[in-house]
């Protein structure tokens, strides 16, 4: 269990756990050292060249909890194990980022944080939860500097609560499919630029309505961030994205296509876009480590050259 490696006294500050897949849901991990925790990644049975196997790393909930400051989280698949705080990634301490891993709740913050880095993820439709959470504190303050950067989102980013309305010091490059004709997307923020909102009829109240800051995202409702600079209205969406493909690979875009246009940087809007490569979403939300895809064997030994092994293998950036 993961709770074991971060309590054995051999793993120390700045180490790195793999988590290796399992057909089994890992107990809820409560982290208190600063580490870096990755998983095989997700969807691990529709992508090619993704694992040897197709075992995922299912967890319920991870608690970065006093210690685990700097620390990451990366291709686990976080999902409801039987109760309702489960699909969630707990943040109690700053500079904490989650990266590639698959969300069925949310992100959920604790009062005064700082720097929140939220990456690369697929954010499932399985529960009607908004992507990002507060702890439920009467007197909550929202984090500062929370990065929401190259995400697939099938979900609402209503960040407003009882404690009023959140910043979002960045959100680019996302995805947003959440529900259809309805409001998915409220929040201030320093930079929203090259999103593609995907879901038929969704509205946007991004700076409290002005829509200030908000530049080359693609829309499939018509007046959504109009008058703003490179907003592109694409009405049927069919025509932008892959026309097949697996859970998270149906949001690719079609290259060469019309709507297919570039956005503030020079390159594709939506999660696969960016200039950075090693920015974009990932498929399966693997690691930025070598994967073992293949591995072969004729089981027979040969005379002066023993077993002969087959290994197919590439890395991800």
């Amino acid at each position: 269990e993961i709770n074991q490696a971060v309590a054995y006294a051999n793993v120390v500050a700045g180490d790195t756990l793999h988590v290796e897949g399992s057909p089994l849901v890992y107990a809820d991990a409560i982290i208190t050292k600063q580490l870096i925790i990755i998983g095989p990644g997700y969807f691990l049975t529709e992508n090619p060249k993704v694992s040897n196997n197709t075992y995922d790393a299912k967890i319920g909930r991870v608690t970065f909890d006093s210690g685990s400051e700097l620390s990451q989280v990366i291709g686990m698949n976080i999902l409801d194990d039987g109760n309702i705080n489960d699909g969630t990634v707990y943040v109690n301490v700053n500079d904490v980022t989650i990266k590639r891993c698959r969300i069925e709740r949310d992100v959920q913050f604790a009062t005064q944080l700082v720097d929140v880095y939220v990456l690369q993820n697929f954010f499932a439709n399985t529960y009607n939860t908004n992507a990002l959470q507060y702890n439920g504190n009467i007197n909550f303050i929202p984090p500062q500097n929370i990065i929401f950067n190259n995400n697939i989102c099938q979900k609402k980013l209503i960040w407003s609560g009882s404690w009023g309305s959140g910043a979002i010091m960045e959100c680019n490059n996302n995805i947003f499919d959440g529900p259809s004709n309805e409001l998915n997307l409220e929040f201030n923020t320093g930079s929203f630029q090259n999103n593609i909102l995907k879901a038929a009829g969704i509205t946007a109240n991004i700076n409290s309505g002005t829509n200030n800051n908000v530049q080359y995202n693609t829309v499939s409702n018509n007046g959504v961030f109009s008058g703003t600079t490179g907003n592109l209205w694409v009405p049927n969406m069919a025509t932008l994205f892959v026309t097949t493909g697996t859970t998270d690979g149906i949001y690719q875009l079609q290259p060469g296509v019309a709507n297919n246009a570039v956005g503030s940087d020079g390159a594709e809007r939506g999660a696969f876009g960016g200039v950075v490569v090693t920015n974009r979403y990932n498929l399966s939300g693997l690691g930025a480590i070598p994967v073992v895809y293949d591995v072969t064997t004729t089981g027979v030994s040969e005379p002066g050259t023993g077993l002969l092994v087959s290994v197919k293998a590439r890395t991800n950036n």
